[in-house]
């Protein structure tokens, strides 16, 4: 009995489990999708949600005489003559951004503007959601695109002789979508849906089934339709109805046919579950696909199968018709095709307690064919965000043939309220295909914007584009949005800016006190700054000595920033235990500093609490090292000491200094080191320590030494003062600059003989670990090797000459160039920057705080120079979390004209041109252009000589590399003689073969 009630036991188990399963699978094949951003480009100058709803609102007229565009050229809207031809058209299709997506003028000029608005909208929609790239690549990012219109690949079938390597993925469908997913790094599904009328509304349909079934967390959904050649209006025409008046207008009883219209529509769609803190534009609840089957015609619409469609995605969005107030129409604007619709519409939605207004944006602005659906989804959300339902523009009398008595439908043709339930509205949208496809979707007005989120009320403003020029519109689009906003508000838009935005390659950071600071200096950017690298730069940590503290030291910045507040807790923790005092106090009070033990250990503090807040916003250092007691606090950050052991010989260090060194002196020369010996010498006291065997006593000088090499003429002695003064003496009398610095100890002087020996006895039993940072000690100006850190190196650490000079120029060796000064007064930035000058680095270097000003004045700027000089700052870590509904400007685009046959003028690369010549311009082509083909800014981390098979190109890159060449140079590339040198052979080899070859 017991066996056998084990296995009822688990055998219930397992039924429960499977149940759970089977509801969990149940839940996310219905789970609603949140809508979280969306970009559009439509007639009427709309180009935001803002501007859509308020041409909604108004019941404006987009249509405007319809004009050929065979040459992309457009008159403005106001200009167009009439004609008899009418159309919903952009105002410009010819303008292209290609640089910000690193396409080259000559590809540009072969792309569909299909693909170019694409590519803008898309963008525009990923910062209206508020996501930057990073996101859409880590969450293995689906797109989803309708379109079908070809005309501007049917342009180039006059004369075949333009077609080239450009010609065919500029033009396909499938392009549209794959493009996108290819120049963001998108890894999801990438397709584009071709149903006609309503291949966008099919597109969301097929991009909820794929979050649903988990194969991409976010997608890219839309359509987009334009209008260049006038064939294609006649071959429409012989298919579906042009109206002769010249607008679309739904429901009314003069409706007599369709105009066509542009458009573009993206939406960024995530499952719900994932949507959580962000704000939501609107929730897809449910959606449906069908075909009209058989009817008696192809392109003649089935009423039967319609109803059916919509109960369908109201089954699947789980709600009841009559729930629904709203429906945005397929409505053409056809005599025949709308009272067929509406006859659907009444059959599913007719019954029910609260009004249902019906609308059709094609009475607006046209029918925007493959654009079409994706519209009406946004202009359904925009209608349940306002709660206000927008005139159906030229409805002046219900079509006969519609009978809306005796339901609760209507067709407004003026502004009127949304009808409100117990339930958060819901509205459907219809998208019909003239070929029978059929889709319809269920969108829910959007929840409330989370509360909660705060941010940390600073002033750091981070911008950033990938043209230069687009810095100034930027930062102008930005004192605008800035301009009456108070603190909280103007640090709202400065944490969305960093967390919600990309951040490309030319930068710039400001700081400010206020907000109208902030927008001044808005308004003073005149210009672009230069790119960063296209990888981070490498970081070190550079820990200062004694010498930089000052009474309040880091007292704003406790109370400002929690990360240091923990860390010097903890430490203050450490020190009482070990010195019965308490380093909070010190820092607080200031009233010891003077002493060494005190001051040593609460710069000591101070530092590491820097050092974790620079790491909690995601400057992380790939090197550090330590001026004098700053190696200590190096080690501790370089994880070979843990913070008892670092503070115990901070401690011990201290005292055997305050013994050994008081009463000495200091002072910078700016001489080398060797001239400084020479000066010592000749002043007859001991340089560094004395010979073994002898007296550290010497002559009437005393005892004198190098201290410190801080720079290639920047030497510091220390010792006796009487000795330091002959020494600073002499110097002077050579016209050197001395400067006598505020000591009253000699530090690192033959003072301290004696006191290496004593403190190296005292850490007798010492343990550090291995350093999981390089370190770079300024003992031996070298990379701390294995088991260096024990007690006879912190003996050398006190009598010994600092090595900054050398350690500095060991970690540049290593590729590092941004130096980030750790400690409460930046007093090492000169020497560092002579050092690397002198190395030929090209650096940036920052300290952290200075002596009497405030953080934002200190800290934030060094944070906005390292996120100019390319670093990537965990900006939420920096400036909070900001609310969820904060509007920042959109990208400002640099646009300029690409067409058919105005790619860029080919070079003069004739034979009049001498061999080696042409062969070094054609080196250097190649070289621009795999940069651009990598996103390298600069063509020098392309080297001439270097092969070319280590840059991986992709086939695609090499034949479009073969394809740039011969339209741009004018010059012939065979491609098995492309892929030869392309496998063994360097830019120099290619560009010799090419000269040949041509």
């Amino acid at each position: 009995m017991t066996d056998q009630r084990k296995l009822l036991e688990r055998a219930l188990l397992q039924l429960r489990d499977t149940r759970a399963r089977l509801a969990a699978a149940e839940r996310a094949a219905r789970e609603p999708i949140s809508v979280l951003g969306a970009g559009v480009r439509l007639p009427g100058d709309v180009a935001d949600l803002e501007a859509f709803w308020n041409l909604l609102r108004d019941g404006v007229d987009a249509v405007t005489p319809s004009v050929d565009t065979l040459d992309g050229h457009r008159p403005k809207p106001a200009d167009r003559a009439e004609n008899g031809r009418w159309a919903g058209l952009l105002t410009e299709v010819d303008g292209f951004d290609a640089g910000f997506f690193g396409i080259s003028p000559a590809e540009a000029a072969k792309m569909d503007p299909q693909q170019r608005l694409v590519l803008e909208v898309a963008w525009e929609a990923m910062e209206d959601a508020g996501l930057p790239l990073e996101t859409l690549q880590r969450a293995g990012t689906g797109v989803f695109l309708g379109v079908y219109n070809s005309d501007y690949l049917t342009l180039q079938y006059d004369d075949p002789a333009v077609i080239n390597t450009y010609t065919a993925p500029g033009g396909a469908h499938s392009v549209l979508a794959n493009r996108l997913s290819y120049l963001l790094d998108l890894r999801g599904p990438s397709l584009a849906v071709d149903t006609a009328c309503s291949s966008s509304l099919m597109a969301v349909h097929l991009a909820v089934r794929a979050l649903r079934h988990g194969e991409c967390d976010i997608a890219l959904a839309g359509g987009v339709n334009i209008i260049l050649n006038p064939i294609s209006t006649l071959v429409t025409e012989k298919v579906l109805p042009l109206a002769p008046g010249g607008r679309c207008r739904t429901f009314d009883a003069a409706a007599d046919g369709i105009i066509r219209a542009e458009g573009c529509g993206v939406l960024v769609l995530t499952r719900e579950s994932l949507a959580a803190g962000r704000r939501v534009r609107g929730v897809i609840r449910g959606t449906a696909a069908n075909h009209d089957g058989r009817t008696n015609g192809l392109t003649a619409p089935n009423p039967r199968a319609q109803a059916d469609l919509l109960r369908r995605a109201l089954g699947d969005a789980g709600v009841r018709p009559e729930q629904v107030t709203y429906v945005e129409a397929h409505g053409t604007g056809t005599p025949l095709g709308d009272p067929i619709e509406v006859e659907a519409l009444r059959e599913v939605y007719g019954d029910g307690s609260l009004p249902c207004a019906l609308g059709s944006v094609k009475t607006n602005f046209g029918h925007q064919e493959a654009a079409a659906g994706v519209t009406g989804l946004i202009k359904a959300m925009l209608v349940l965000e306002h709660g206000q339902v927008p005139p159906n523009v030229h409805l002046r009398r219900l079509n006969p043939e519609i009978d809306l008595a005796g339901s609760r439908l209507s067709a407004p043709a003026a502004l009127t309220g949304l009808a409100r339930g117990e339930h958060a509205p819901l509205a459907a949208v219809s998208s019909f295909g003239f070929g029978g496809a059929n889709a319809h979707a269920i969108v829910q007005a959007p929840p409330p914007p989370p509360a909660g989120a705060a941010t940390l009320g600073k002033l750091v403003l981070p911008l950033s584009s990938r043209d230069p020029a687009a810095l100034v519109p930027l930062a102008r689009a930005y004192a605008e949005r800035l301009d009456g906003c108070d603190p909280a508000q103007a640090a709202a838009v400065c944490a969305a800016a960093g967390t919600r935005r990309t951040h490309l390659a030319h930068r710039l950071c400001l700081t400010a006190a206020g907000p109208a600071e902030l927008v001044a200096k808005l308004g003073e950017v005149d210009g672009g700054a230069p790119a960063v690298p296209p990888r981070p730069p490498r970081v070190a940590f550079v820990f200062s000595g004694q010498g930089s503290q000052w009474a309040g030291m880091g007292t704003e910045l406790l109370r400002r920033e929690p990360v240091i507040a923990a860390e010097v807790a903890e430490c203050d923790a450490v020190v009482r235990e070990l010195a019965g005092w308490s380093v909070l106090e010190q820092l607080a009070d200031g009233g010891r500093l003077h002493e060494t033990e005190v001051a040593q250990v609460a710069i000591g503090a101070l530092q590491l609490g820097l050092a974790a807040l620079w790491r909690s916003w995601g400057v992380e250092p790939s090197a550090v090292t330590g001026h004098s007691m700053g190696e200590v606090t190096a080690a501790y950050a370089a994880g070979a000491l843990d913070r008892a052991q670092a503070f115990d010989l901070l401690l011990r260090r201290a005292r055997r200094a305050e013994e050994g060194a008081a009463g000495g002196a200091m002072a910078s020369i700016s001489l080398p080191p060797d001239r400084v010996r020479e000066l010592i010498a000749a002043s007859g006291s001991w340089a560094d320590a004395p010979p073994a065997g002898t007296s550290a006593v010497t002559g009437a000088g005393g005892r004198v030494g190098v201290a410190a090499v801080n720079g290639p003429r920047s030497t510091v002695v220390a010792g006796e003062r009487q000795a330091v003064v002959a020494v600073c003496d002499a110097a002077e009398r050579l016209g050197a600059n001395v400067r006598r610095l505020p000591s009253r100890y000699g530090f690192h002087s033959p003072m301290l003989d004696g006191q290496d020996e004593r403190l190296a006895a005292e850490l007798a039993d010492l343990r550090p670990g291995p350093c999981t940072v390089p370190m770079y000690s300024t003992v031996t100006g070298a990379l701390v090797q294995p088991g260096q850190l024990g007690a006879a190196h912190w003996g050398r650490n006190l009598r010994d000459a600092v090595r900054f000079s050398s350690a500095v120029s060991a970690i540049a060796a290593t590729g590092v160039t941004v130096f980030v000064e750790l400690g409460p007064h930046p007093v090492l930035l000169r020497d560092l920057g002579e050092t690397l000058e002198e190395a030929g680095v090209r650096y940036r270097a920052v300290g952290s705080l200075r002596r009497g000003q405030p953080a934002s004045a200190t800290l934030d700027r060094s944070l906005a120079d390292l996120y100019r000089a390319g670093l990537d700052v965990d900006w939420e870590a920096v400036l909070g979390a900001p609310p969820a509904d904060v509007p920042l400007p959109a990208y400002p685009w640099q646009r300029r004209r690409h067409w058919l046959g105005e790619a860029t003028q080919r070079a003069d690369l004739g034979t009049a041109v001498p061999q080696a010549e042409r062969a070094a311009t054609i080196a250097l082509f190649v070289r621009r252009r795999i940069a651009d083909a990598l996103g390298l800014d600069d063509v020098e981390q392309v080297p001439e000589d270097r092969p070319l098979a280590d840059f991986a190109l992709d086939s695609l890159v090499i034949v479009e590399l073969k394809g740039q060449a011969e339209s741009e140079l004018g010059v012939t590339v065979p491609l098995q003689a492309l892929l030869r040198v392309m496998h063994g052979g360097t830019a120099l080899d290619l560009a010799a073969m090419i000269a040949k070859e041509s």
